[in-house]
């Protein structure tokens, strides 16, 4: 995979970092859409397109979960606060991005065998289908009056 702009060996030490529209103040951003490996592409690609209709993004790299996990909750929340319509875009299974994101972008069933950009073309993973599915997240949550915030859950030690 080519190497994407604004990537950062250093930032993604941490697990995840804003990549991209880091400029829009947090209050201000429209959609956040996260992104692990060769969906970052993707989500590059449709933050440009939903900027150009003039809403606010951030694309965030999240190359671990369980780095990301192990930050403070101050930095957890400078780049996914939970209460801003957030959009996971994996290849894999959705299974586990509902901690981190609204809705997902995800496999829901087995795979198939076929080359890799007619696969993504056919389970979605394409820039034109995250830019319908962002624009219609951030549609929903306007519609809905609010966001709840994903950040707002107890975490329990199982161990008494």
């Amino acid at each position: 995979l080519p190497a994407i702009e604004h990537s950062s060996v250093e930032k993604a030490s941490k697990g995840a970092y804003t990549m991209i529209g880091e400029e829009n103040d947090l209050s201000s951003t429209d959609l956040i859409m996260i992104g692990t490996g060769s969906e970052l592409g993707h989500c590059v690609e449709a933050a440009a397109k939903l900027s150009a209709e003039g809403l606010k993004v951030r694309v965030v790299s999240m190359p671990c979960q369980e780095i990301f996990l192990e930050q403070s909750e101050e930095y957890q929340r400078s780049v996914l606060p939970g209460n801003i319509p957030t959009l996971s875009v994996e290849a894999s299974a959705i299974h586990g991005w509902h901690r981190f994101s609204h809705a997902q972008v995800g496999m829901t069933r087995f795979g198939m065998s076929a080359p890799a950009g007619d696969l993504f073309k056919k389970f979605g993973f394409t820039a034109d289908n995250v830019t319908l599915k962002g624009k219609a997240l951030v549609e929903f949550y306007k519609n809905a009056g609010s966001v709840p915030d994903l950040m707002s859950r107890p975490v329990f030690d199982n161990i008494a």
